[in-house]
């Protein structure tokens, strides 16, 4: 076999791999971000039912950042135990930007859901 084609073979295997640990940590920080999400998300409309928006406004939007700010506590917390836990992968930092972008991805998600409370 010519020596290229080992090279490339190599770099796609490897390429693969990566890709597969990337989709594989993805794929469970988002199993376990919906749950976390809609947990919450429950919790707050739950507190905030009574509530009359033009009245309470005030009130509405403390609540908001309490379950905004828990919200990015828990997904950061998850977040650093699955890297902790793929601490060998390649790349670590991409996984921790991506994971990162997924974060402000769900928190950008809870703040458009709570507008249609």
């Amino acid at each position: 076999m010519h020596i290229n084609t080992l090279i490339k073979r190599n770099l796609w295997n490897k390429s693969q791999l990566k890709m597969d640990e990337f989709a594989q940590v993805h794929i469970e920080f988002n199993n376990k971000a919906k749950n976390i999400f809609f947990s919450l998300y429950e919790k707050f409309a739950g507190s905030i039912k009574q509530l009359d928006r033009r009245k309470d406004d005030n009130v509405f939007q403390q609540q908001l950042g309490k379950y905004l700010q828990t919200l990015k506590n828990q997904l950061e917390n998850l977040a650093l135990e699955l890297l902790d836990k793929n601490k060998s992968t390649k790349n670590i930092s991409e996984l921790n930007k991506k994971l990162a972008d997924e974060i402000n991805t769900y928190l950008g998600e809870f703040r458009q859901k709570s507008r249609s409370l």
